[in-house]
């Protein structure tokens, strides 16, 4: 029907449809790599098991907040894919610069204790919405559900 008669022009036809799928598929395979290796397996929110803390991960794998209720603090964070390892620090200047963003309704000590309850270095483990933070010190975990 379409260029009926012409086979040079179904061939160049068919040539244009090839390239733009051809192209098209290679763009989706770039993309899926990329998000497959650059993204962070830890990113959302994830409440724990007591419901006590909520840890909320940013795409930039730098950061966490971590949530109890009534105190909401940011941290330094960083995660390797490679060995799954989570690495939470906390920094004395970060505590002291946050307590006084609030204008005193939070104090340093609360949010340092807080903190105490995350800070250190853990293996992880995802299981469908399930994320498991075993320390590797001591073998206590953590457990956290997605939110």
């Amino acid at each position: 029907m379409f260029m009926k008669n012409s086979e040079e022009k179904r061939n160049t036809a068919w040539r244009t449809v090839l390239t733009v799928s051809s192209v098209l598929i290679i763009i989706v395979a770039v993309f899926f790599v990329v998000k497959l290796f650059t993204d962070n397996p830890l990113e959302g929110t994830w409440v724990g098991d007591e419901g006590d803390i909520t840890l909320t991960f940013t795409d930039e794998r730098e950061s966490v907040i971590v949530q109890n209720g009534t105190i909401s603090v940011t941290t330094e964070c960083s995660v390797d894919k490679s060995s799954k390892v989570l690495t939470v620090r906390v920094s004395d200047e970060a505590v002291r610069e946050q307590a006084e963003d609030t204008n005193g309704e939070i104090t340093e000590t609360q949010i340092q204790d807080l903190l105490d309850n995350i800070e250190g270095t853990y293996e992880y483990n995802i299981e469908n919405t399930t994320l498991t933070l075993t320390e590797r010190e001591y073998g206590s975990q953590m457990t956290f559900e997605k939110d």
